[in-house]
């Protein structure tokens, strides 16, 4: 009976020990398949923040060619003479906030350089180049590709504009920025070894890139163009780079009101190169415990066969290594609530707390939403905005009454945080500042859908109201006036009995059917 009881207990250990190494086989190797979505995940959204910062800088080079373009055509005059005092302090005072590194020039219809700021200049026929030829060609603005220097072999990118007088082509006027223009961007946006950002031509031309090209490149025939911008302005993709043959987690995005599209781009080798060292580091302590665990399983197997007796004494240390593995979960939650009480116990004043506090709470009602009701894709508008208002109302105690007026709307998740931190910082304006505790004060919030992804936000007050003049630029008014360009907006503040700030936004998605 005693050798059956034995027996028995061996092939229950024998079979517990394989249950467990295939358990422990199967949580490594979900933590790994875990960690690999993570880590792409991780990195397109890395590429999309960094495209999005290649967007704005993308739009602000363009505006600022274009007005210094047409500055300079005004500073012209009807008759045109570049060598007149008046005409030369007006051409620089048109090249104000220009980079640089920029250079300016204008080529009459016959070729003739008439101004340039490049002080290395040399009269070279540019007749050819097609930011003169498209021009000359009727196009009143133009962006070139990328180009190589034909004074100093040094890659270019231009913008070039139609010079008339009285319906008559007279030449172009021509801005030169150097291709090394985002190298700076790069660096400050710390991608990592590898990484690239560039704007393209929507033909497939690049214009930028750093680090640079050897030389023009048309990608017109590379996937972005033929299946990516077909199907979304906005996107993230995997490719090998048809430049250096580096494969890249890729963000692109359009940049509103031109013919450009802007790239980030993370090196797919140098982020899995990180994930698979930690793997190696976390490996390197798992396998001994493990052999160590297989050894003491052993060696419990065999003071099994030698004495039934002891079965009580491994019952009862079974019990303790569960009781363990239970007492390393609960330290580890006490140890996460720990830390999220270090951050409510920093020496802060209370009202810079709070409205710390119902900042992140503004960011977390985003990701709350995600995960808690799936939508990956988009939020729904109306318990999305009721959730952060809700929260807003119960920091401050107040008693006024809030009116919701939300249309079935979608929002998109890139939308989503910068739309939460606008609302939050409103609000918590009104709450503070509007004088909400007497009878009958009221906040509404409005947001309609207007056409495509364009909806218009209103929140109102009944407060006293303010003059804006007398705003000062504190973080509050920074945070607004960033989220509402995040947008893709423009905001107002009224005054009809109360306080009305008006904005038109870009949330992202149509309205919900």
């Amino acid at each position: 009976m005693v050798t059956k009881a034995i027996a028995a207990s061996a092939r229950a250990a024998i079979i517990f020990i394989g249950a467990t190494l295939l358990i422990y086989s199967a949580i490594i190797g979900a933590f790994i398949y875990q960690g690999v979505n993570e880590q792409q995940d991780r990195a397109e959204a890395t590429a999309s923040a960094a495209a999005k910062a290649v967007r704005v800088n993308t739009a602000w080079i363009v505006e600022v060619a274009a007005q210094a373009l047409r500055r300079m055509d005004s500073a012209l005059g009807r008759d045109v003479q570049p060598n007149q005092t008046t005409t030369l302090t007006g051409l620089r005072d048109a090249l104000e906030g220009l980079p640089a590194t920029a250079k300016a020039y204008i080529v009459a219809a016959g070729g003739q350089t008439l101004y340039t700021t490049d002080p290395n200049f040399v009269d070279i026929d540019i007749r050819d180049r097609e930011y003169f030829a498209q021009p000359a060609a009727g196009k009143h603005f133009f962006t070139s590709s990328l180009l190589m220097s034909r004074l100093d072999g040094s890659e270019i990118f231009t913008f070039s504009r139609r010079l008339e007088r009285q319906g008559v082509f007279i030449g172009v006027a021509i801005i030169s920025f150097d291709g090394v223009l985002l190298e700076s961007l790069l660096e400050s946006l710390d991608l990592g070894p590898g990484s690239t950002i560039s704007i393209l031509r929507s033909d497939g031309m690049l214009v930028a890139r750093y680090p640079p090209a050897e030389g023009p490149v048309d990608l017109s025939r590379h996937t972005l163009f033929t299946h990516m911008l077909p199907s979304s302005d906005v996107g993230v993709y995997t490719a090998r780079s048809p430049v250096d043959g580096v494969q890249r987690v890729v963000s692109y995005q359009s940049v509103p009101g031109t013919d450009l599209i802007a790239l980030a781009s993370v090196s797919t080798a140098e982020t899995m190169w990180r994930f698979w060292r930690r793997v190696w580091i976390f490996l390197i302590v798992v396998i001994p415990t493990t052999l160590a665990l297989a050894l003491c399983a052993i060696w419990i197997i065999r003071l099994l066969q030698k004495d039934g007796r002891r079965n009580e004494e491994l019952e009862n240390a079974l019990a303790t290594n569960t009781m363990l593995f239970r007492e390393i979960h609960h330290r580890v939650k006490n140890n996460m609530q720990s830390m999220q009480s270090l951050v409510r116990m920093q020496n802060l004043p209370e009202a810079i707390k709070t409205d710390i506090q119902l900042r992140f709470a503004a960011m977390s009602a985003v990701h709350e939403h995600m995960y808690n009701r799936d939508a990956y894709a988009a939020l729904d508008a109306p318990a999305f905005i009721s959730s952060i208002t809700e929260k807003l109302f119960q920091a401050y105690g107040t008693s006024a009454q809030l009116a919701l007026d939300i249309d079935p709307l979608l929002i998109s998740h890139e939308r989503a945080t910068p739309l939460a931190l606008l609302i939050n910082e409103v609000v918590t304006n009104a709450l503070k500042y509007a004088d909400l505790e007497r009878a009958g004060a009221t906040v509404s919030i409005s947001l309609k859908g207007m056409s495509e992804d364009l909806a218009r936000l209103v929140i109102t007050d009944n407060g006293p109201g303010f003059d804006p003049a007398t705003i000062s630029m504190g973080m509050g008014t920074k945070i607004i006036r960033g989220m509402v360009m995040q947008l893709g907006g423009s905001h107002i503040y009224t005054f009809d009995n109360g306080t009305v700030f008006s904005a038109e936004i870009h949330i992202g998605f149509r309205p919900a059917a």
